[in-house]
């Protein structure tokens, strides 16, 4: 066997990949991958080339004399059992990414997340009561709610208040059949990776939240909050509910609305409106509480089989070119401004190493964590309108 070839079993048994899949992806057979390793004296480098970026490792991996540790790639909690399973490149490159500014964040020795209560799975009631502390914690009122515009502005004052704890939130985009998000769990720098795909913000809230309770009973992993095959997930999916519909707001919540026991579609729309939350999340949580009738959420799930609101983004925009500044802060948000702006500012990281760990360009660095330094809750209807 080949030295390419004992590294190459290596990357996959860490990518839960085979080879099989592999060539498909490089749209050739396995004889025909298995005869381009065996070419002498070494397989060509357009071939080392297009398996480096599918394994999303550098080229040089395949050169070096010892293999460096190559950690297998977030557990799925989608399964009964969470398991290691294949991931498509895109979501591969997204948590490298993720995890490189993880991993660049912990030399900072200040500015590290808070410390939170750590969640452990128990009775609805404990996890209600957990939920709710640690949205009070959080500074999340009620008036936050009610006040806000509409679910999208809600959801990017709920990001700015758990990054403020030193959490990381990230946005990416990465195929949907890999999960709605992930959590790098750590003490000091956790990261939730929000997956933009296709998520409206009511839905991106919802898997923001169960992220949350990933970092809070610090189990990395991803996740998509409405499939719930297990009790971890189960458990998180309890707490995003509680954190965002506790049972004692629910009343202010709904104001004058009066739910339908045997709701439509129309009926579970307003509701969300009203919520700020997903209508998948609103109609889960209102069966829960005793609003709508016990199957009203098997029923909803029915009427909109073929075509679930929650999987597609409002539309909209001013269709001016969105400002540079609130495109970064989209995607790296509130605590990457805060944790680089200090390091750049302390000579511990040059303008090109923030741009290869993050991909943020030097052009946009200063004028990104200047803007983030002057933004006040009442800037974030405007930010979420980009």
């Amino acid at each position: 066997m080949t030295y390419y070839q004992n590294v190459l079993d290596t990357l996959l048994q860490a990518r839960s990949l085979t080879k099989a899949t592999l060539s498909r992806r490089l749209e050739l057979t396995e004889a025909q991958l298995q005869h381009e390793l065996d070419r002498s004296p070494e397989p060509k480098q357009s071939i080392i080339k297009a398996i480096a970026k599918e394994l999303v490792v550098p080229v040089f991996t395949f050169y070096m004399r010892k293999l460096p540790e190559v950690d297998n790639i977030l557990l799925d909690f989608r399964s009964e059992n969470p398991e290691y399973r294949e991931k498509t490149r895109e979501t591969l490159e997204s948590i490298e990414f993720s995890k490189g500014i993880q991993n660049t964040a912990k030399l900072q020795k200040t500015n590290r997340a808070k410390i939170l209560p750590h969640f452990q799975i128990g009775s609805n009631k404990d996890v209600a009561r957990f939920a709710l502390a640690i949205r009070e914690h959080l500074g999340i009122s009620i008036e936050d709610q009610t006040e806000s515009r509409d679910d999208k502005v809600f959801y990017v004052l709920c990001r700015k208040k758990i990054e403020s704890h030193g959490i990381f939130v990230l946005h990416d985009s990465f195929p949907r059949e890999d999960g709605s998000g992930y959590c790098l769990s750590d003490p000091k720098h956790p990261v939730i990776v929000i997956n933009t795909k296709n998520q409206t913000q009511g839905r991106r809230l919802f898997t923001l939240i169960h992220e949350l309770a990933h970092v809070l009973m610090g189990v990395s992993g991803i996740s998509d909050p409405f499939v719930r095959r297990n009790d971890i997930e189960r458990a998180c999916n309890r707490f995003a509910g509680y954190f965002l519909v506790p049972k004692r707001y629910a009343p202010r919540l709904l104001g004058n609305l009066v739910p339908a026991k045997e709701p439509g579609t129309d009926d579970v729309r307003a509701a969300s409106r009203k919520l700020k939350i997903s209508q998948e999340a609103t109609v889960l949580r209102l069966e829960q509480l005793g609003y709508y009738s016990e199957g009203s959420y098997a029923n909803w799930k029915r009427l909109v089989s073929n075509s679930n609101p929650d999987n597609f983004r409002q539309g909209g925009g001013s269709g001016k070119p969105p400002e540079q500044e609130k495109v970064k802060l989209a995607k790296y948000g509130f605590n990457f401004a805060k944790i680089f702006g200090e390091m750049l500012n302390d000579s511990n990281i040059d303008e090109i190493n923030l741009y290869r760990v993050s991909g943020l360009k030097p052009k946009y660095q200063k004028s990104y964590f200047d803007f983030v330094k002057t933004i006040t809750d009442a800037d974030l209807g405007e930010i979420a309108d980009e």
